[in-house]
């Protein structure tokens, strides 16, 4: 719908859309939420529609929006990257994964016409004419489609509103009548790792805290750590855990005088990543508020009042 050459794959020249879909898994709504995608690329690659609001999201809802970027010819890298983040501020609930979109040789379709429906068992929608390439979704049994063109031993289908997929000839047979937005259960690629810190105590006057929680992935968790502010306090490997889907942590950590901000990172690869933000505030030996220092270096030690 926009320009290219409607393979599902990156070339250089194409003007792109990136589909995304953001279901909330939690027992509560989301509340001030956000998703922007940021270029990791630099010149050659160039963002037009790149921040959603999704606020007040219900448990199981489903948000889906569309970015919008350019590949021009300047790009040097053999990859487009992209950083894809997802944000509550109010929860300080995030979720951030890079993605990255190889420079590909043009995939050789056939223009072709009609109308084919799956089969019985259903049918996978592929980003592009290989079975190797991601799929995000599932053609219902009977599902009708109108066909655009064909590349070997797959088909390329239109889903409405100038998004198309690819789906194995062998899963489609003549016959149905499409409409005009074609229906499809997504599949949901990401579940980014979730991150439960126990409560903690918000100001103190203690130079430490401890803080504890737990961490787990629905695929398998690579390892979780903590910042103060910018500097690592603590990190943890779940490579040789009991349970490779979930790690308990605990760390003490060290506070400076006025506001902590301790951000929890859990990772299940080094592109898709969870955070967890607490702030914490420690007061003065009698109470009283301290001033925050303005760098990280003024407040090594514990600092004093400033």
């Amino acid at each position: 719908s926009r320009k290219g050459n409607g393979d599902g794959k990156v070339q250089k020249g194409e003007h792109l859309t990136l589909y995304l879909s953001v279901k909330n898994v939690g027992k509560g709504k989301s509340f001030e939420t956000q998703v922007n995608l940021r270029n990791l690329s630099g010149d050659g690659l160039l963002l037009h529609e790149g921040r959603f609001d999704i606020s007040n999201m219900q448990p199981g809802e489903v948000k889906k929006v569309a970015f919008t970027f350019d590949v021009e010819a300047p790009l040097a890298d053999p990859e487009a990257k992209v950083e894809l983040s997802i944000a509550d501020r109010d929860l300080r609930e995030t979720v951030v994964e890079k993605v990255r979109m190889p420079i590909s040789v043009p995939t050789s379709l056939t223009n072709a016409s009609g109308t084919m429906k799956a089969k019985p068992g259903g049918a996978t929608l592929f980003e592009a004419a290989d079975a190797t390439s991601r799929t995000f979704g599932r053609l219902g049994a009977a599902t009708a489609v109108t066909v655009q063109a064909s590349a070997g031993d797959m088909t390329k289908v239109s889903l409405g509103d100038g998004r198309f997929g690819f789906v194995k000839s062998s899963e489609l047979e003549p016959g149905g009548t499409p409409s005009a937005q074609v229906p499809f259960e997504e599949v949901m690629r990401r579940y980014p790792p979730s991150i439960e810190v126990q409560p903690v105590v918000l100001a103190t006057r203690d130079a430490t805290t401890t803080i504890k929680g737990v961490t787990s992935d629905s695929d398998r968790l690579l390892d979780a750590y903590i910042f103060v502010g910018s500097k690592k306090v603590f990190y943890r490997s779940n490579r040789n855990g009991s349970d490779p889907k979930k790690m308990p942590f605990e760390a003490t950590i060290p506070l400076r005088p006025g506001v902590n901000v301790v951000t929890v990172v859990a990772r299940e690869n080094p592109d898709t990543v969870g955070r967890r933000t607490v702030i914490i505030r420690k007061d003065g030996p009698n109470g009283e508020i301290l001033q925050t220092p303005k760098t990280e270096e003024d407040g090594e030690g514990g600092g004093g009042d400033d």
